[in-house]
């Protein structure tokens, strides 16, 4: 047989214009063929009404019923209704094709699988998320049986098939039923009683068959929950599949809060050890870092309340190493000592950390500023960089967190590794002409940060220079920039606009990330950066430079 594909979603012809495979299965109803049916190479499950009953209008009815609840149900436990249609051979449904095995067909291949308590636990919990998924519709399967339940190859996942019976409030005269898995109420001759706990008591009944046919040993709590679905009487059966599902994880939930009480406990024992340990080690490593910062450094004289480190008698030049802890940190351009004058050159590594000191003053011809000087000094809120400076230190300010207001020397060459990271009240920045480069996290996590300058000397800008800025709206790249490194502009929630005067683009690693920002290029080399994967990721890209 050949067959094509025809017509939209609910209405599908399948003639002989185009070759499609037709796989016959050996499954054969009281009223219906069933097929494999390879359409435009996508596999499908084929009912056909048999011939002979092809213009009994009950059937058809029964077809329509089945397709239209079918379809209008979406459950991962329930076969899914592609497209309903007629041919030369009467009416046929297509759903979707289950590469698998029946209940039954799984009993005789692979009872032992159904032997295991986690399956049979897992089929029951699936088969009534299933029915869940029909009675929330208003639909009652009633034909509830071994062959009608597959369980997928890959993961052996329920799959609902066959509503030929089932009862909606729409097709009430077609529904049916089997009476190997009938509740009493559909054998007394009717189906004007049934409801949810028709389907229970079916359920009950298919798990009590799995039960015996496999050799299941399951829990005297599991031969409650089917004892009392498959109650004769409806009124002592669950009155919905919720309270069914609630019984089946009822135990789960106990042995899962017993589980978390026991690891709480044992992490409060273990947390309990850790913080003893942490007395003695962890916090040695706290308090030896915290030394480092605090232990004064050695001095060779001392001058109102400054310390200073004598660095060559020949050229009379010394260095500021820290001093007693006063209001304001103020360094001498001159400071005497045994009748001698020292011109102060430099400002040692961490010699001013942790200061609680309200200001600082550095005088002109300090060249170079140490490593951690001036860490987490907690309120000074201006700070002014001689013109002769040179040089500044990794972390030379880090978490200056009362920082307001900075000014740089024009004969630096480099802000280094974070420099300025996490001065979170400074909201204007303005680097020199001169600097070539800014160092990896060099003003990262200045969350009040709103205006940057960057000058034409510019060459380099390391990553995550600016990460994290969230109050930065508008960043202008020079046209001396020739490398860039990852994340300068990520979680820059303000940014609005980025310019960047290159008419060629560079290559460049993740610059920004989910940014609503604006690119702004030279006119005529918007499709060039639509073109760089990093630069494209801007929300809209203009030419207008």
């Amino acid at each position: 047989m050949s067959y094509i594909f025809k017509g939209d979603a609910n209405s599908v012809a399948i003639g002989d214009s185009n070759t499609q495979e037709v796989i016959p299965l050996n499954r054969r109803g009281a009223t219906s063929n069933v097929y494999i049916v390879r359409i435009d190479g996508k596999e499908y499950f084929m009912k056909q009404l048999r011939p002979e009953l092809k213009d009994d209008w009950r059937y058809r009815s029964a077809y329509r019923k089945e397709y239209e609840v079918g379809h209008g149900i979406d459950s991962k436990y329930i076969v899914k209704y592609e497209a309903i249609g007629e041919n030369a051979e009467g009416t046929y449904i297509l759903m979707e094709h289950v590469n698998g095995l029946t209940i039954d067909e799984k009993l005789a291949s692979e009872p032992e699988y159904f032997a295991k308590e986690k399956n049979f636990e897992k089929l029951f919990i699936q088969l009534l998320h299933g029915l869940k998924a029909l009675h929330a519709a208003n639909v009652a399967h009633l034909d509830l049986k071994p062959e009608n339940v597959m369980l997928t190859q890959v993961n052996n996942d329920v799959k609902i098939i066959d509503l030929g019976f089932c009862f909606a409030d729409a097709y009430s005269h077609t529904s049916g039923t089997n009476k190997s898995f009938s509740a009493p109420e559909l054998c007394d001759g009717g189906n004007k009683e049934v409801d949810a706990r028709t389907d229970i008591y079916a359920l009950g009944l298919l798990m009590r068959h799995i039960k015996e046919a496999a050799c299941v040993n399951v829990t005297p709590r599991i031969e409650r929950i089917i004892e009392r679905c498959t109650q004769p009487a409806k009124q002592d059966r669950y009155a919905n599949v919720d309270e069914v599902l609630r019984a089946m994880v009822k135990k789960r939930k106990w042995v899962r809060w017993t589980l978390i009480t026991l690891a709480l406990t044992l992490l409060a024992v273990i947390g309990t050890k850790l913080y003893e340990f942490s007395l003695t080690a962890d916090y040695a490593i706290q308090k030896q870092r915290l030394q480092w910062y605090l232990t004064p450094l050695e001095y060779d004289f001392e001058h109102e309340n400054t310390h200073y480190r004598i660095l060559s008698e020949d050229s009379l030049t010394c260095m500021a190493v820290g001093g007693k802890r006063v209001d304001g940190i103020f360094i001498h351009d001159k400071a005497p000592y045994k009748g001698k004058e020292y011109t102060t050159v430099a400002i040692a590594d961490r010699a001013f950390a942790w200061r609680d000191a309200g200001s600082v003053y550095i005088p002109m011809g300090v060249k170079e500023i140490g490593n951690y000087a001036f860490a987490h000094c907690k309120r000074i809120q201006s700070m002014h960089l001689p013109e002769s400076v040179e040089k500044i230190g990794e972390h030379c300010c880090e978490s200056m967190h009362t920082l307001m207001s900075l000014r740089l020397s024009s004969n630096l060459k480099e802000i280094p590794k974070n420099a300025f990271v996490e001065c979170t009240w400074l909201k204007k920045v303005q680097i020199p002409e001169g600097v070539e480069r800014l160092g990896l996290d060099a003003f990262a996590l200045c969350t009040r940060l709103e205006e940057v300058s960057l000058p034409s000397t510019l060459k380099a800008i390391d990553r995550g220079g600016f990460w994290r800025c969230r109050s930065l709206r508008s960043f202008t790249i020079p046209t001396s920039v020739e490398t860039m490194g990852e994340y300068i502009l990520f979680e820059c929630d303000s940014l609005k606009d980025v310019y960047c005067p290159h008419a060629v683009p560079m290559q460049i690693p993740p610059l920004y990330y989910n940014t609503n920002a604006t690119l702004h290029v030279p006119r005529g080399s918007e499709e060039l950066y639509r073109e760089v994967e990093y630069w494209a990721k801007a929300a809209k890209i203009v030419g207008d430079m």
